[in-house]
């Protein structure tokens, strides 16, 4: 099994008037994402909060990964903003009522909506290893800087604004 989908719904992140960014998914749960001087935290919190302004707001999906080349084995929040979506590591899950904080791991990665369909929402049963029936998991295992030296290689045009999903198709279709 690979990416294992337990959540998936709409979100939204925004400010409140103390400066504070809280997260709400499906306008259920909410969660205070906080910097600390040993690292991002991610708390349980409640719906009191007066919003100041919405930052980015779209759809989630929160899943678990088990040997996937692309993604840790651990839980990733992705959370849509614009054409892609944006990376939250939840190395111990999100946050309960009785264990109301854990680590946050907040990444630059901007990930492809085709990404999420093939390794979340899967084509056929999801999470099983139908969904990655003809793919190119080789290239998919290798960092981007591989995968660019391998398309200079190829001499593939366009190559150097690729990014890591883009490099992968092009790399197949040659």
């Amino acid at each position: 099994m690979r990416g294992k989908l337990n959540k998936h719904g709409k979100y939204e992140l925004f400010e409140t008037t103390h400066g504070h960014q809280i997260l709400a998914l499906d306008d259920k749960e909410y969660y205070a994402l906080v910097e600390g001087q040993q690292g991002d935290i991610i708390v349980h919190s409640d719906a009191d909060h007066k919003k100041q302004k919405t930052l980015q707001k779209g759809e989630f999906y929160l899943a678990d990964f088990d040997d996937d080349p692309e993604f840790r084995d651990q839980p990733h929040l992705f959370m849509e903003k614009g054409e892609h979506y944006t990376e939250l590591i939840l190395p111990n899950g999100l946050p309960t009522k009785s264990n109301h904080q854990k680590k946050l791991v907040r990444t630059d990665e901007k990930i492809s909506k085709g990404t999420i369909k093939e390794h979340i929402k899967g084509k056929g049963n999801k999470g099983t290893e139908k969904q990655y029936e003809d793919k190119p998991e080789g290239l998919r295992a290798k960092t981007k800087e591989e995968l660019y030296e391998k398309a200079k290689e190829e001499e593939v045009e366009g190559r150097s604004k690729m990014d890591k999903e883009e490099l992968v198709k092009n790399l197949k279709d040659k």
